[in-house]
């Protein structure tokens, strides 16, 4: 069965992903009376892009609970005599299937946890006991070297995703498309479609945004 998947915020970023005085330029606006509505409008529009994305755009903290743990192909079909061997020859080995990490760019893993569903125990997971590809988009993890993820248990994963910590790291493309979504809030008020994105911010984050099939 599927991995049940959710992600929270930990530690939020420190900067906003789209810079409220370009903002305002973008909306002809000359003064400051609307800063606390285009702020907001900018959160907003960011949380959008983030979605839409599937990326982190300013440095942040997330954590991460995965569920049940599927396997590919665990047994073959074999007639019933051949289930008597011994388990201890392990054939076909398990192989758990790979993990989404939910945000990219990932920065760092900062810690992975194995919880237990009944006692709330936790155990650490070490550097040693998976293993992580941080060269796909998004970056994915192994649990290696301990055993698999159990009925009832999840596997906490707290990590660091985002362009940097700056305004500045953020790719021009997607703070631009920030000020058109803004643009689309502030002159639209009371009266948004929130299902569809306008064409042409969604144009900007095309190349930017994460599709894949599966939990």
């Amino acid at each position: 069965m599927p991995a049940t998947l959710s992600l929270r915020v930990i530690t939020p970023p420190a900067n906003p992903a789209a810079d409220l005085q370009t903002v305002k330029r973008h909306l002809r606006v000359d003064h400051d009376e609307d800063d606390d509505l285009i702020s907001g409008y900018i959160e907003a529009a960011t949380a959008w892009v983030e979605q839409y994305t599937g990326r982190a755009l300013v440095k942040t903290q997330f954590m991460q609970s995965i569920g049940e743990q599927p396997y590919g192909a665990a047994w073959p079909m074999l007639p019933s005599p051949f289930l008597i061997l011994p388990l201890a020859l392990s054939w076909p080995p398990q192989q758990a299937q790979a993990y989404r990490i939910l945000r990219a760019p990932m920065m760092t893993i900062d810690a992975m946890a194995l919880i237990d569903a009944d006692d709330g125990s936790q155990v650490s997971v070490t550097p040693s006991q998976y293993a992580l590809d941080v060269y796909s988009e998004p970056s994915r993890i192994w649990l290696d070297n301990v055993l698999p993820l159990q009925r009832r248990q999840s596997l906490l994963v707290t990590f660091t995703a985002g362009y940097g910590a700056d305004t500045a790291d953020v790719p021009q493309a997607i703070r631009l498309s920030i000020a058109m979504l803004v643009a689309h809030f502030y002159e639209n008020r009371g009266d948004m479609e929130m299902g569809t994105m306008p064409a042409a911010a969604e144009s900007l984050l095309a190349m930017y945004r994460l599709v894949w099939l599966g939990a």
